[in-house]
């Protein structure tokens, strides 16, 4: 079945939650139990929410014994309990198959997942509900990992926009904004995490005096800030990486000539830990030295 083009089924919009949310242990040993697990609790779907819910089992009775549908069926199902059932056992079912399937792979279902359930109009306003239910405080790491994990892919391309700059424009795209609202206004945090505009938003979520606010925006700047410091950290270990390549010798010769342990040196390369900045321009210079003197010595056998 072709996916509608308009959203066929209303999502409700989801508020930043005040109660705390029940609780079932979900087994998690395929993609079909996990499909199963949420079929079984159709008697916790409210009336608003059945027509969504017929579109879900609907979906799902279309690629049923489809093996290759089998990762899709688990997102899709996963995703609608996310935002139809309101158990904090779905969110804990969203990071074991992050777990399993990969971070990238499972942002790429659920997007896919988010049109099939909701068409391609109404596919934002879903993810943007499931979306507040991961920021919940009240959750577990590894779900909300899972969650900001579809938010922030690739959050730097978003198309720009004008930022917030009152605690009502903040509440509105916190409790209200599409998921394309959300990574539009994470996307200018991301480009600059530690600036001036990182830090309104922060000012302005404190001054809305709402902790579940606060919460969500404080999470999702350490989030941006996480995010560049790898990147940086990446960028640093592959510069050490070229140095070597370039220097022409081995890792525990140039250690020595830069005055560290060959142990140490390879933790700047793989990116476990990072050399100062004084230490990042005397491995530069040593490899250079090298280079021009293992240069040297070839140009002399050759002439030789």
């Amino acid at each position: 079945m072709t996916p509608p083009s308009r959203r066929s089924q209303p999502i409700r919009s989801q508020p930043i939650r005040s109660q705390p949310i029940r609780s079932q242990p979900i087994p998690l040993t395929s993609n079909h139990d996990v499909v199963g697990a949420v079929l079984a609790r159709a008697d916790w779907v409210a009336p608003a929410d059945r027509a969504a819910w017929h579109r879900l089992v609907a979906l799902l009775d279309e690629r049923r014994g489809d093996r290759r549908s089998a990762r899709l069926c688990a997102v899709l199902a996963n995703l609608a309990a996310v935002v139809l059932l309101d158990d904090a056992g779905d969110h804990a079912v969203t990071a074991r198959l992050a777990t399993a399937l990969g971070e990238g792979q499972l942002v790429r279902l659920q997007r896919r997942a988010a049109v099939l359930l909701a068409g391609e109009d109404g596919a934002g306003e879903l993810m943007a509900a499931a979306c507040r239910r991961w920021a919940d405080p009240g959750l577990a790491k590894p779900g909300a990992d899972a969650g900001w994990a579809l938010v922030l892919d690739d959050v730097e391309s978003a198309p720009p926009v004008t930022g917030v700059r009152s605690v009502a424009e903040l509440l509105a795209v916190v409790s209200h904004g599409s998921f394309d609202d959300w990574r539009a206004h994470l996307g200018l945090v991301a480009a600059s995490p530690w600036g001036p505009y990182a830090a309104e938003v922060v000012r302005l979520a404190r001054r809305s005096r709402r902790s579940q606010v606060q919460h969500l925006v404080e999470d999702a700047v350490r989030r941006c800030r996480e995010r560049r410091t790898a990147q940086e950290r990446a960028v640093v270990a592959k510069a050490v990486k070229d140095c070597v390549a370039r220097s022409g010798v081995s890792q525990r010769e140039l250690a020595a000539h830069i005055g560290t342990s060959p142990s140490r040196l390879s933790s700047y390369v793989t990116g476990a830990a990072m050399p100062s900045a004084t230490t990042l321009v005397r491995i530069h210079r040593a490899s250079v030295v090298l280079r021009e003197r293992t240069a040297g010595r070839v140009d002399r056998s050759a002439g030789a």
